[in-house]
């Protein structure tokens, strides 16, 4: 039977990659922190065991488990701003890293998998593959690059699959309160009034599911080492987005564009290339925008 670690199972891609796991028959074990509020998320099942432990104590995961095939390291604190540039935990989240790394290598894992971010990447002039000059603005991104090539050299030397993930605006049930799709529906379901810039910047929303989906495979596939753009791959203006929100809802709220100045960079788009995992995995999303958003808020 597979086993697979998890490390930030409770959150809110691992809750979704556990549920994909468990459609296999496999061993999951979820390593969460001592006292997470979110345990009750994980679903009541026979094949997922529990580790708690702090992140800074990674290190003993081999005590806890002897031999495990995947490793899948999501846990990361400080991923919103403005926890972002905060440099000394940023750089513990690299450091906590490097423990789970070492641990998936003592328990002789076939692949390795790190959740990286399009904060690699920083500012995009132009559609990013994963060959896109990587120049990261905060302290986020940089860590999240700074990982990447540490644990990449680490797996390298122990033969073991490297897989590294760059994601690209996953939503769905358990995401962040405080996002764009999620203060909107929020607002939306109350039919209160909706402020937003013009919503101009091209975007690419990619729904959970379809991103664990995507996770299980490169285990299930042995997929060959390296960077991976996850990204649904159609690129839209955020005002489009917006509409269809309030068309799922049917929502009475009034949509005020324009209302919000752009930032100091003014409009920032988003356009990730995701010909490589589809060429590799042969995978490519297919729960569409408007269906994402009613699996999201519960009407289907």
């Amino acid at each position: 039977m597979k086993r697979v670690v998890i490390t930030g199972a409770t959150s809110f891609i691992g809750v979704h990659l556990i549920c994909e796991w468990l459609k296999e028959e496999c061993e999951i074990i979820a390593v969460v922190r001592p006292g997470s509020l979110n345990l009750p998320r994980l679903p009541e099942n026979s094949q997922i065991h529990i580790v708690t432990l702090e992140m800074g104590d990674y290190d003993k995961l081999p005590l806890y488990i002897d031999k495990a095939d995947y490793f899948y390291h999501l846990a990361w604190a400080g991923s919103r701003a403005p926890l972002r540039d905060d440099v000394s935990l940023q750089e513990r989240n690299f450091k906590c890293s490097l423990l789970a790394m070492n641990s998936a290598v003592k328990m002789g894992c076939k692949m390795f998998m790190g959740v990286g971010s399009q904060a690699e990447y920083g500012s995009q002039g132009s559609t990013a593959n994963e060959n896109y000059p990587c120049n990261p603005t905060n302290e986020y991104g940089k860590q999240k690059l700074n990982t990447m090539l540490e644990t990449r050299k680490i797996a390298q030397e122990a033969g073991m699959n490297f897989i590294w993930l760059r994601m690209f605006s996953v939503y769905g049930r358990y995401d962040y309160p405080k996002t764009m799709i999620a203060t909107c529906l929020d607002k939306m379901s109350r039919n209160e009034q909706v402020d937003l810039t013009a919503c101009e910047q091209l975007w690419d929303y990619l729904y959970v599911e379809d991103a664990a989906q995507a996770m299980v495979l490169f285990a299930n596939k042995n997929v060959e080492s390296g960077v991976y753009n996850i990204a649904n791959g159609s690129v839209r203006p955020i005002k489009d987005y917006v509409i269809d929100m309030k068309e799922v809802t049917r929502s009475s709220s009034i949509i005020n564009f324009g209302a919000i100045p752009y930032g100091e960079q003014g409009p920032v788009n988003l356009q990730p290339d995701t010909s490589k995992v589809q060429n590799m995995l042969g995978w490519h999303a297919q729960i569409p925008f408007k269906i994402g958003i009613a699996k999201s808020i519960g009407v289907i």
